[in-house]
């Protein structure tokens, strides 16, 4: 793949393609026939948000441009239908710079970011949590990362309401069947909150593979007890304390007992068994006690692959690339005071659309022979390990665009 030389006016297009791309006035559209107004004077103060990490209010009041009342006033006369699908465009357009070989399998992580709400909960889009700083609510996402090839990326971003939690299940068909047309995917990767019986239909129907974190409940907590008290009955006739957890994971790793498979485990009345995988798997706590703080506890995993338990649980481990992904949007996280879930989700999704182009710098340099960055900068002389890599250049690339194109950026339209 050629590497495009990464300049001072490269980036400087890269963000106005991100303005400008994916067709924004045709998604957004003339609110008016007397309105001059341009969508890209909003989008690129919205932008300088998420650069400078800042409120938009006081960004509004410091630099030249829309006011913030010109903003919440233009974000509120979008759709809703229009926001998520600008944003989300956005996403697959940075992506599908990433040209994938035919034969490769595209592992999808899929999680629910929580972003606390402190306002009306009378509103759809506030969902109810639990209890953390002082409220009950939050503004929930519903976030896909790919999680495969050593790569992670955001590829799409939602915003749940109340009907849409009640039918996750159609948001996640809906999420598939846009991302099949261009992407090669084989796995998908949920969390408990996903465990359900339509989850596993939608995955079955499109012929992928799925590891769900289960739920203990009916039958599935059933073989689970059973599985620790024939563990525990093992330890015991070996001389093993079964109260200390970490001494009885220890024994159950060495001779092999860690792993279980459960075949025609039954999530419901109505649908067919799915193959359980119990696994005892190592963790960290937070007791004072030295000799608490690492534990083994019991994991159940619904799957339908083949493969062994101890690789069903490598897996789903790949599924904490989404929560990575959550984490590293917080270098782009801005603040406002509004309650609008148009301006919430452009000022979101635009943290999601700077994390992604952090991953395709990244990935592209990556791709170099020898793991040389590009010549002509100072991070070109320094030799940096393959996990430290990416921290680096998103370091650099940050400092690059807030120095050298902030400044540069310059708002024209009818509110300007």
């Amino acid at each position: 793949m050629k590497i495009p030389k990464i300049t001072k006016q490269f980036i400087q297009s890269e963000l106005y393609k991100v303005c400008d791309g994916y067709d924004t006035s045709r998604i957004v559209g003339k609110y008016s026939s007397k309105s001059t107004w341009q969508p890209h004077d909003v989008i690129r103060r919205l932008v300088q948000v998420c650069l400078e990490r800042t409120s938009l209010e006081d960004i509004c009041l410091t630099s030249s441009g829309p006011s913030a009342d010109t903003v919440h006033k233009r974000c509120a006369e979008l759709k809703f239908e229009q926001t998520e699908r600008l944003v989300n465009g956005w996403l697959i357009e940075i992506v599908s710079r990433l040209k994938f070989h035919p034969k490769t399998k595209i592992t999808l992580a899929f999680d629910l970011y929580n972003q606390l709400y402190y306002g009306n909960s009378s509103h759809s889009w506030v969902v109810g949590k639990k209890r953390k700083k002082g409220t009950n609510y939050a503004i929930s996402y519903l976030v896909v990362t790919i999680a495969s090839q050593n790569i992670r990326c955001p590829i799409a971003v939602r915003l749940m309401t109340k009907e849409r939690l009640s039918r996750n299940a159609d948001l996640v068909s809906e999420i598939l069947d846009e991302l099949f047309v261009w992407l090669p995917m084989r796995r998908v990767l949920f969390d408990r909150g996903f465990c359900q019986e339509s989850i596993i239909q939608v995955a079955e129907d499109r012929n992928l593979e799925y590891v769900i974190a289960a739920i203990r409940h009916s039958r599935i907590k059933q073989a689970a007890q059973t599985i620790q008290e024939t563990v525990q009955t093992l330890a015991h006739q070996a001389g093993i304390n079964t109260t200390n957890s970490l001494a009885l994971g220890r024994w159950l790793r060495q001779k092999g007992l860690d792993t279980y498979r459960v075949e025609y485990v039954s999530t419901g009345k109505r649908r067919k068994p799915v193959p359980l995988v119990a696994a005892f798997v190592r963790q960290r706590t937070y007791y004072k006690n030295p000799y608490r703080r690492v534990s083994y506890c019991l994991f159940l995993y619904l799957t339908n692959t083949t493969v062994s338990p101890r690789t069903v649980v490598r897996l789903y481990s790949k599924r904490w690339i989404v929560e990575t992904d959550i984490r590293c949007t917080n270098e782009f996280k801005a603040v406002t005071n509004s309650t609008k879930p148009q301006l919430r989700m452009l000022l979101y999704g635009l943290a999601m659309v700077f994390n992604a182009l952090w991953i395709i710098y990244s990935t592209l340099i990556q791709r170099l022979k020898e793991g040389k960055i590009f010549k002509g900068y100072p991070e070109s002389l320094v030799t940096v390990k393959q996990m430290d890599e990416l921290v680096c250049i998103a370091r650099w690339f940050l400092r690059f665009v807030r120095q050298e194109i902030l400044p540069q950026l310059h708002f024209q339209g009818g509110d300007a």
